[in-house]
């Protein structure tokens, strides 16, 4: 039998894929392998690998570093604003799908605008509607900014994704007697929890990682998130060192990786169930 001679330009794809996915996961393994060095390795060269895997640069980034008030707050942080994300985008995203009401496509597309008006712009009157309503440092003050950026894009997602649900389902549901809220919650949801656990996971990262919004917000320093916190501990080199920030951002880095990776093939399934109509 012939051997099939492999077409040149997936050849081409696997080689553009593979350089991709190298310079991606470079800078992770990067920050890992400093993370296990020494304070005399790091100094010496960043390019050597460590003598030996020793986590005292963990354990210093947790008691000398306040890493686990940090993630403490960051965990609360960004479950609440998964919570209100998907709650409330989910609301919105079955009433501009399933619902009949006037002026829906305008006041869809009004929400849409919100996604072309960069962050900067809106941070200032953003901080001062804090300190005027006295919220500053405190859990509202950073969950329902990340929803307002957030949501626009989750209820386009989500929107799409209940709009290949045949109307036919819903009303022939309606026909029997089914209320609304019944509808959303016995029907719709369980068909659109592909498409929830990515909008739980998209929301999820854009709050783990927030940094700009957290520093203008929380001036209390036991009330930082990671990325504050994280960025905080350069202030402070000259006595816990370089190495224990290395282990932060890993710590940092590695959770939604491994949420990630559990997650992918949803994840990937509902991003291509949704950006496809019909």
């Amino acid at each position: 039998m012939k051997k099939k001679k492999r077409k040149p330009w997936k050849i081409i794809v696997f080689c553009i894929v593979l350089f991709y996915a190298c310079i991606s996961l470079y800078p992770l393994i990067w920050v890992l392998l400093q993370s296990f060095k020494t304070e005399g390795e790091f100094l010496s060269s960043i390019w050597t690998l460590p003598s030996s895997i020793s986590f005292d640069n963990y354990i210093a980034a947790f008691t000398q570093g306040k890493l686990g008030v940090y993630l403490k707050n960051t965990v609360i942080n960004t479950a609440a604003t998964v919570a209100v994300d998907v709650v409330f985008i989910t609301l919105a995203a079955f009433a501009f799908s399933k619902l009949k009401m006037k002026f829906k496509k305008f006041f869809y597309y009004m929400i849409l605008l919100n996604m072309l008006i960069p962050t900067p712009i809106i941070l200032i009157p953003m901080y001062l509607q804090i300190i005027d309503l006295g919220i500053q440092n405190t859990l509202p003050a950073i969950v329902f900014p990340y929803y307002q950026g957030f949501a626009p894009l989750g209820l386009v997602l989500l929107t799409n994704y209940m709009d290949n649900i045949p109307n036919e389902i819903t009303e022939a549901a309606r026909i029997d007697g089914c209320s609304t809220a019944r509808l959303l919650t016995k029907m719709i949801v369980p068909l659109v929890k592909p498409m929830l656990t990515t909008l739980a996971i998209l929301g999820g990262m854009s709050s783990w990682n927030e940094y700009l919004w957290a520093l203008v917000s929380i001036s209390e320093s036991e009330k930082y998130t990671l990325s504050v916190g994280i960025a905080s501990l350069r202030d402070r080199t000259s006595v816990l060192g370089y190495t224990p920030i290395f282990a932060a951002l890993t710590v940092s880095a590695i959770v939604f990786v491994i949420l990630y990776l559990c997650a992918q093939k949803t994840f990937v399934r509902s991003i291509t169930a949704g950006a496809v109509k019909g």
